[in-house]
């Protein structure tokens, strides 16, 4: 027998969509939850407009089951108008245990820079999480391709912190490049730093948002 909130997440839930096209993730609250749809509202809507999914897009979905880490595999059935997005989810698989840690990612602006060994680039983070950022930089030289690895130093609110990094994607916009970073062998001391600054985020957009 399954234990409750172990084969899907419950209403109220706050879980990880992952697009599986997009390669990030973004946090959701579950407004409806059965045997065969759910209906999830992303965190920050300019972001979630940002990601442009559409109807038949695969997605995990990620949340913390009463024994673990649990994942859910589902498809985008359709995008809910309305003052806030969102997602109709249909379930194409069932859940199971997940080896990935929950990642929470939050809309933060701080500046950041990114050197190869032989160039440096500054810019601002558009979004945070433990696992990776995704910024903006002032565009000049060669760009970072996919695979380059990076130090980055984040300029967070106690102090700098620099981790190794990887290029996922990169975009270029006019004279910008908008650069989706993963970090690499990140100590947990750091991690924690990362994941305070980024709940810290989240706490001031729900205050906003009860506004």
């Amino acid at each position: 027998m399954e234990l409750r909130g172990s084969d899907r997440p419950e209403e109220g839930a706050l879980v990880e969509i992952v697009p599986l096209m997009r390669g990030v993730s973004i946090t959701s609250e579950i407004e409806v939850s059965d045997e065969t749809r759910m209906v999830v509202r992303p965190a920050f809507q300019e972001y979630a407009e940002k990601l442009q999914v559409k109807p038949t897009d695969r997605v995990d979905v990620l949340w913390a089951g009463p024994e673990g880490g649990r994942s859910l595999p589902a498809q985008i059935g359709e995008i809910l108008d309305g003052p806030e997005p969102r997602w109709a989810l249909r379930i194409v698989g069932p859940a199971e245990r997940s080896q990935r840690r929950q990642v929470v990612r939050a809309h933060v602006e701080i500046p950041v820079r990114a050197s190869n060994g032989v160039e440096v680039i500054s810019g601002q983070t558009v979004d945070l999480s433990e696992a990776g950022a995704r910024v903006w930089f002032d565009g000049w030289g060669l760009p970072p391709e996919p695979g380059i690895r990076l130090d980055v130093t984040l300029e967070l609110e106690d102090a700098s912190l620099t981790a190794s990094g990887e290029v996922v994607r990169m975009q270029r916009r006019g004279a910008r490049w908008q650069v989706s970073v993963r970090f690499l062998d990140v100590p947990e001391k750091e991690q924690d730093r990362l994941r305070r600054r980024v709940f810290q985020a989240l706490r001031v957009e729900r205050v906003r948002e009860a506004d």
